[in-house]
């Protein structure tokens, strides 16, 4: 018995114990279909595994338009597009080896611009990613709370691991109540990263010794910054405000189609 499309056998004859049988084999028609089967099953698994990261992430209209395609490029940002550009290209590395990044500097230089495009190129080929900011990270985990008490922090921290890239965005822009609890969050979010092998990049607006102050426990032991820098390689982005730039482009047109006769 043959396969009528490659001709390849379908059936073999073998040995058992002395005794001739007849078993079935595959041809290469039903190996390639069969691979092609998992494959599929693989990336309906994968996509799943997406839209269940989906909701924990503020990938809205705005973020899905932040792409390397459209990437504005000038002097000041060539290099800062170099690094995230070949962040991607040596994607296989930097997740195999846990390295991560920091962007930091002053407002709209183009930090989460440049961490949201990088989110969108490993996420074409359905790279697990969330990104997020650092108030709407504490902010589920607080309304996990009202949900299912403390269990829902716990939750939602294993599914950011389950991520194999989380971006923090404008860390240190969150608010700081008393007892410190999100500072105890943030620092079970890194650390779970950090003990699993699992990058991050984090865009902050402060400044490095900023964000270590911000980030040290009342007890003066800076135990978060310690492991988000033992991670991320931190990153300057200098430069005039993108977004200052930008809206006064856009206040002079509009005054200019408001003063013509």
């Amino acid at each position: 018995m043959t396969c009528r499309k490659c001709g390849e056998k379908l059936v073999m004859e073998v040995n058992i114990l002395g005794e001739k049988k007849i078993v079935p084999i595959s041809c290469k028609c039903q190996q390639s279909e069969y691979k092609k089967r998992k494959e599929d099953e693989a990336k309906k698994e994968m996509q799943k595994k997406l839209d269940k990261l989906r909701k924990y992430s503020l990938m809205n209209s705005k973020f899905f338009d932040c792409t390397f395609e459209t990437y504005d490029i000038d002097k000041q940002n060539s290099n800062l597009y170099k690094i995230a550009l070949n962040y991607c290209k040596q994607w296989p590395d930097m997740k195999k080896e846990g390295i991560g990044l920091m962007f930091w500097g002053t407002p709209g230089t183009g930090k989460s611009h440049t961490s949201f495009c990088i989110a969108n190129e490993l996420m074409k080929n359905l790279t697990p990613v969330i990104a997020i900011s650092s108030i709407g990270l504490i902010g589920k985990i607080y309304d996990s709370y009202r949900k299912y008490g403390t269990e829902g922090e716990y939750e939602i921290i294993n599914t950011f691991n389950n991520a194999d890239l989380l971006i923090i965005d404008d860390l240190g822009s969150e608010h700081e109540s008393h007892g410190g609890k999100e500072k105890q969050i943030l620092y079970s979010v890194i650390d779970t990263r950090i003990r699993n092998g699992k990058p991050m990049i984090v865009t902050t607006n402060l400044t490095l010794l900023q964000l270590k102050d911000k980030l040290t426990y009342d007890d003066g032991v800076p135990r978060t910054y310690d492991r988000l820098i033992e991670m991320c390689t931190p990153i300057q982005i200098e430069g005039p405000s993108r977004r200052v730039i930008s809206a006064r482009k856009k206040q002079k047109e509009v005054l200019e189609r408001l003063l013509k006769d």
